[in-house]
């Protein structure tokens, strides 16, 4: 996305090619200038990004990628941002249903009893103080978690998923619960498959043990079921991760992500800058006159 954009130009006929005469030695002081202000605009840039509503690791992949371009001895130069998300956190972004992921996944699945679609969820909670790109756990839950008896992954395999039959237009249901749930692959004509892990459970936390704990209902909900995942590797260190695992499925009214609004971030430096940009430019211009 580009940034903010200063220029002076001179336009003395094309017969006079004297614009690097005039770069390089009737006005240095306004190429300096020219150059004083994009230095400044990136850095005021990269501060609001930082004292934005952000997450910690898209914070530092925004301002990461603010840089000032400019060549020296010219008159002007632009700041861009080339984060890929840059655009929606100045803009905004539009409330997404998540649910459209079982329109996609070859991971999805089809209840016998029902016929609906649905995915199984893995959804990792961050231990305190390791909140860069999600929320931590409160300290409080992870001294529950972290007591937790480990669960393990025992086994893998392969298992056939995805669909293979439409929809009804009318229920939005399959036609029938003992359809195929698999989906053929369309280049190979086999069915698709995905790997299936084999577990040994170890201990969950309930919501009645965190409410006691004088949890939140929020975070009751948010936490309840969470087990404490042995990812050691043989010969290395210990370590755990925090999972819970949730059911997404087709008729659920949740897995909706909310509006955001637009927090505008670039915009408001310009014009912060640009007051700032026409007094040294001024400044220039009469110094080197």
């Amino acid at each position: 996305m580009s940034g903010l954009t200063y220029s002076i130009s001179f336009d003395l006929g094309a017969s006079f090619d004297i614009t690097k005469i005039i770069n390089a030695q009737v006005m240095p002081l306004l190429s300096q200038a020219v150059n004083a202000v994009g230095q400044a605009t990136a850095l005021k840039w990269q501060e609001r990004v930082y004292k934005a509503k952000l997450w910690v690791g898209e914070k530092d992949a925004y301002a990461n990628s603010i840089k000032w371009n400019f060549q020296p001895g010219s008159m002007s130069g632009y700041v861009e941002a080339t984060y890929k998300y840059a655009e929606d956190i100045e803009k905004g972004r539009p409330a997404r249903d998540l649910k459209k992921m079982l329109n996609t996944s070859l991971k999805v699945r089809r209840s016998a009893s029902s016929g609906k679609r649905f995915l199984v969820i893995p959804l990792r909670h961050n231990t305190p103080g390791n909140g860069a790109h999600a929320k931590d756990m409160p300290q409080s839950i992870y001294a529950m978690a972290s007591q937790l008896e480990k669960s393990r992954v025992v086994g893998a395999g392969m298992l056939p998923t995805g669909e293979i039959t439409k929809l009804s237009p009318k229920t939005g249901m399959y036609p029938s619960p003992n359809q195929s749930p698999f989906l053929s692959n369309p280049k190979t004509k086999q069915h698709s498959m995905t790997a299936k892990m084999s577990y040994a459970w170890g201990d969950r936390l309930t919501k009645a043990a965190l409410l006691q704990a004088g949890a939140t209902r929020q975070q009751a909900k948010i936490y309840a079921g969470m087990v404490r995942m042995d990812t050691s590797t043989p010969g290395g260190s210990k370590s755990s991760a925090y999972l819970t695992f949730r059911i997404m499925m087709d008729g659920q009214s949740g897995w909706i992500v909310p509006a955001q609004p637009g927090q505008w971030i670039a915009k408001d430096v310009i014009e912060e800058m640009k007051p700032l940009a026409d007094a040294i430019f001024t400044g220039a211009v009469k110094g080197t006159v």
